[in-house]
């Protein structure tokens, strides 16, 4: 195999083992971040559905504790304290000994008296009304009031710590309604039962927090080390989500607050084993990816091999052609896409062989027209005119109009000539009329009389030079009888639109003469007006269909030509 054939496949091999590698990649990357966001979503949606469901449990029990509460409320009012103490008492210890998670329930007075209810702990018998609960009971007498857990019975009798009830109730005293206290002690069975139901994973634990942030419960051992962090945390984020590292562990932390408590209840989720299927997943793409690089090697190696051997003969023949030498003949084997290209190729070759030879005569006939173009800018009739006119002004005397006429004739061909440019200021066009019109009234023995008014910051704008002469001739041949006329020439800007305009005094021009004009300006008969013909096609060669030339006649009066040209910063453009 030839080094160009070796190039090309290795160019092919890298190419598609380029192109390959990057979809893959994009392919893995896009599906590890899908597969990460989704991951994430999850993890957010279980830990809110989990926590979720762990208050509608707490905001069950809450609610179940505060019907019992109602119950004895209402049972208390219809109760006289004093008449009927032995059924009262008898209520409230039904009620404690019914519910398992009721340790007792008392009725206190205004001052803190026991009403109903076990016999108080000594310690605390005549302080009642200096705890913390009395006092949120007679301060918001509306709601009931859930104190912290942990706080001693005050029945005595108890170790573990209870939490208390309590509202401000009427009962009935003799027949007298006053203002008391009710106060239902729990044990902490109840809230730790609820925890222990929850499956947050290893390590994943569930807080209790007061509406003081301090720390209610824990359902970690007591050994466990993760509380002091989460805890940390949970006091930071009042409600809502956060993932956080604990002790090494990714977990994920959602808060909400419990209605009637404003407890809040923060889950502690484990989503490490999330991480570890993330990287078990990670690794199994790595694999899909080595083994697909592999594949599309062996492919890719196959396809260059196959592709660069015609391509190689191909290119061979485009670097013979590209020297110049079309004599070799394009004749490749092998793909069949490569051997479709190699015909088009050849085609290809044969038509740029046929637009050559085209483009050769088609530049020798422009070389001929540019040529006659150039022989025709001097109109030999008119050049013969003033020439003789100057020989007859030599013959009389006349100096000073032959200086004139030779001064104005040499600006004049200047004009015209101007280096080449096919462009030239609007100035530079009305001083080329000025002198023309200077060596015709010479000729004409002042027949006519003109004038030219041009706006003046048309001056040094650019237009297509030898527009205004032709319609200035027409103007003479045509305007100009035995009578004296005269001949106006005008500059102006309207709108969007570069205006001339040249009139002359006269017979007028019929309506059907006009048509035979205009017919003769889009290249119809060559007869009468050739130069309006040249400068009407060069307009719409130049500026595009926007530019024109209107003619307009009041019989036995005055004739109008009007030329329009755009001002849209074309009118330097060179053809």
């Amino acid at each position: 195999m030839s080094k160009p054939s070796i190039s090309i496949g290795l160019n092919i091999f890298i190419a598609t083992m380029g192109i390959v590698s990057v979809i893959l990649l994009l392919t893995s990357l896009v599906f590890l971040a899908v597969f990460s966001r989704t991951i994430d979503d999850v993890v957010v949606t279980q830990s809110r559905e989990i926590n979720k469901q762990i208050v509608m449990n707490f905001e069950g029990y809450i609610n179940s504790v505060i019907e019992t509460a109602n119950y004895i409320q209402f049972a208390s009012f219809d109760m006289d304290t004093e008449t009927d103490a032995e059924a009262l008492a008898e209520l409230y210890r039904t009620n404690s000994d019914m519910k398992k998670d009721v340790v007792a329930v008392f009725l206190f007075d205004a001052a803190g008296r026991t009403l109903v209810g076990p016999t108080l702990d000594f310690t605390l018998a005549d302080s009642v009304a200096a705890l913390p609960w009395f006092s949120l009971a007679r301060d918001l007498k509306e709601i009931f009031h859930f104190s912290s857990t942990g706080e001693s019975s005050i029945a005595g009798g108890r170790d573990e710590g209870v939490i208390s009830v309590s509202k401000s109730i009427e009962y009935t005293r003799n027949g007298i309604t006053s203002d008391g206290v009710l106060l239902i002690e729990l044990n902490n069975e109840s809230i730790t039962d609820l925890a222990r139901k929850t499956n947050l994973g290893e390590g994943g634990h569930l807080l209790i927090l007061d509406d003081r942030d301090a720390l209610l419960y824990s359902s970690e051992p007591p050994q466990g080390t993760m509380t002091a962090a989460s805890y940390a945390l949970a006091r930071s984020l009042y409600l809502g989500g956060t993932r956080a590292s604990i002790e090494r562990v990714d977990m994920y932390l959602y808060v909400n607050t419990l209605l009637h408590t404003r407890w809040r209840i923060v889950t502690v989720s484990n989503v490490d084993e999330i991480n570890g299927a993330m990287r078990r997943i990670s690794g199994i793409l790595v694999a899909i990816f080595a083994v697909a690089v592999a594949v599309s090697a062996a492919v890719a190696g196959i396809i260059s091999l196959q592709v660069s051997r015609p391509v190689t003969q191909l290119r061979k023949v485009m670097r013979r052609i590209e020297e110049g030498d079309f004599s070799m003949p394009v004749d490749v084997s092998g793909q069949k896409e490569i051997v479709l290209l190699s015909h088009s190729f050849s085609s290809m070759v044969q038509k740029i062989q046929e637009l050559m030879a085209r483009l050769v005569a088609e530049q020798r006939e422009k070389r001929k027209t540019e040529l006659r173009a150039l022989q025709n800018q001097i109109n030999p009739h008119f050049l013969y005119n003033t020439l003789d006119s100057i020989v007859w002004l030599a013959e009389n005397q006349r100096t000073g109009d032959v200086i004139t006429t030779v001064v104005a004739l040499a600006r004049l061909f200047r004009i015209s000539i101007s280096k080449g440019e096919n462009f030239i200021t609007v100035q530079d066009e009305v001083s080329h009329v000025r002198n023309y019109l200077t060596i015709q009234t010479i000729r004409y023995q002042d027949k006519f009389t003109y004038e030219l008014e041009l706006q003046p910051d048309m001056s040094e704008m650019k237009v297509m030079k030898l527009i205004l002469q032709p319609l200035v001739e027409n103007a003479i041949q045509h305007g100009v009888g035995d009578d004296d006329g005269h001949i106006t020439i005008t500059g102006t800007i309207e709108g969007d639109f570069m205006v001339f305009r040249v009139s002359n005094t006269g017979y007028g021009i019929p309506d059907s003469k006009i048509e035979e004009m205009y017919e003769t300006m889009r290249g119809g008969t060559e007869h009468p007006s050739v130069g309006m013909r040249n400068v009407y096609q060069r307009l719409k060669l130049y500026y595009g269909e926007q530019a024109d030339i209107t003619i307009s006649s009041v019989q036995d009066e005055s004739t109008t030509m009007t030329i329009f040209i755009p001002v849209d910063g074309r009118e330097g453009r060179q053809p």
